[in-house]
């Protein structure tokens, strides 16, 4: 069992280059991959991509991957000397014929990224060892990444765990406090009949058949049973391999369902207790399933 949230970061620094990478992952319904790099590495994405998608199922991925060519021959960069000596002599016709303006042009005005001056045209064999050295950095952040989010997944395994053992006892405690509910019935509707024919004998056979009809219609049998049914799947699935999210999330709406049953079937205010208790737990857990891929 793993989570979707999880952040991993690794460097490496090679001969004239340094690349620094980070993967960030939040929840989300369905796999959404976004990368963010250079334009000289965007020709990896759906390798990337393809790599990724075998290791993740689920969640909203963002990865950084900051490459830097350290050695200016390698990164192939160089001055447009012909654009240049185009906007020198533009410059100077301008300072010819406007010669009251007497203004001058900054260097930073000319060296901008929109001027085009400053071109890079790195060496292919360079730039492919650059992308081989990418991709094997990739493999080992998603490694880390996968491991980050395991150990996360297993902290929540273990609390989920916990809480199912505290809805099983609390489903016994409930099954325990409903035995004998239809003498309880009996007995309650004695008292009432009694309250109101002070001297006249009720009818035995049909008072026993009115709190027969009562019990079977508030019998919450059936809800235990199937609740019970539905922690120990829960519990199993918890040791499942491969994403199990939806499916937990799934398991929890039927249980939760199961437990409005049996509160609105209650009439007795313990167990009214232990089904508000049991819908505490059933909503802690739902919120974390939420982060299980």
């Amino acid at each position: 069992m793993k989570s979707m949230t999880g952040f991993a970061e690794l460097s490496l620094a090679g001969q004239g280059y340094h690349v620094d990478m980070r993967m960030r992952g939040v929840n989300g319904k369905h796999l959404d991959a976004q990368f963010r790099m250079q334009d000289t590495l965007l020709s990896l994405e759906p390798e990337l991509l393809s790599v990724l998608k075998s290791r993740i199922s689920r969640g909203r991925i963002t990865v950084w991957i900051d490459l830097r060519i350290e050695d200016p021959e390698k990164a192939g960069i160089r001055l447009n000397t012909q654009l240049l000596g185009s906007l020198a002599a533009q410059f100077n016709r301008m300072r010819d014929q406007y010669p009251e303006l007497q203004f001058s042009v900054p260097l930073t005005a000319v060296f901008n990224r929109d001027a085009n001056l400053m071109q890079s045209d790195p060496d292919p064999e360079f730039l492919d060892t650059v992308r081989n050295t990418v991709m094997e950095t990739f493999h080992s952040l998603l490694a880390q990444f996968d491991e980050v989010r395991q150990r996360e997944g297993l902290f929540l395994k273990d609390d989920f765990a916990a809480r199912v053992e505290t809805l099983t006892e609390g489903v016994a405690q409930v099954k325990s406090l409903r035995d004998g509910f239809f003498e309880k019935q009996l007995t309650a509707a004695r008292e009432r009949l009694a309250r109101l024919l002070a001297e006249q004998a009720p009818d035995e056979a049909r008072l026993i058949q009115e709190a027969g009809i009562l019990a079977d219609r508030l019998d919450v049998t059936e809800e235990i049973t199937r609740l019970q049914a539905h922690l120990e799947a829960f519990r199993i699935e918890l040791d499942t391999a491969g994403p199990i999210g939806k499916k937990l999330d799934f398991m929890l709406q039927e249980m939760n369902r199961e437990v409005n049953t049996i509160g609105s079937k209650s009439r007795d205010e313990q167990v009214s207790r232990q089904v508000v208790a049991m819908k505490t737990e059933l909503e802690k857990i739902r919120e974390q399933v939420q982060n299980i891929e």
